[in-house]
């Protein structure tokens, strides 16, 4: 199976390194500043540079491209801005190759609760956020085909070592999940 990894507004760091190689598997990185790593100051700061860079229509344009452009069997792993990018983007694409979208903390995923699922998609959210009811999101895509949604008592930024919400079970756990059988 290959996977594409989706990072968040980070982009491509060393923290996000180290979980593509937990998954010791092919994977395609998808990251809005084209390789180039940004340096981790606030989220305030690096939310401006996301949006500077490409903002979630042309980060959502990027995503649906590595999707149309899939030649095997596919699942796509995504955080937070990442993972709102493809709730879109999967149902923009009709390649078969896309298997499977796994979004964690999908924040913007708010704004687009009116889209389906083509495939199957999994989210991972946070027990809370500061802009949004998250159990009212959860309910709402729980009406959805074809998705699930698994609350967590983690915070937004788990599975990113070098995020302040950084958890290492949870971390752990997910990363177990995701490379297990069951999944």
């Amino acid at each position: 199976m290959h996977y594409i990894i989706v990072s968040d507004i980070y982009g491509k760091t060393p923290a996000l390194h180290d979980f593509c190689k937990t998954l010791n598997t092919q994977f395609t990185l998808v990251e809005p500043y084209s390789g180039k790593e940004q340096a981790i100051e606030s989220e305030e700061l690096n939310y401006k540079n996301f949006i500077k860079a490409c903002g979630h229509n042309v980060y959502t344009a990027m995503l649906h491209k590595q999707f149309d452009r899939l030649t095997e069997p596919t699942i796509c792993i995504a955080f937070s801005a990442g993972a709102s990018a493809a709730w879109r983007a999967q149902l923009l694409t009709s390649n078969p190759h896309l298997k499977k979208v796994v979004g964690f903390y999908p924040s913007q995923i708010r704004n687009y609760l009116d889209l389906d699922a083509s495939v199957p998609c999994e989210f991972i959210f946070p027990y809370d956020e500061v802009h949004f009811d998250v159990t009212a999101v959860i309910n709402e895509l729980n009406k959805k085909q074809n998705v699930i949604c698994k609350p967590t008592d983690y915070c937004h930024g788990f599975m990113n070592k070098r995020s302040l919400n950084y958890n290492e079970q949870a971390y752990q756990y997910f990363c177990n999940y995701l490379t297990s059988n069951d999944f």
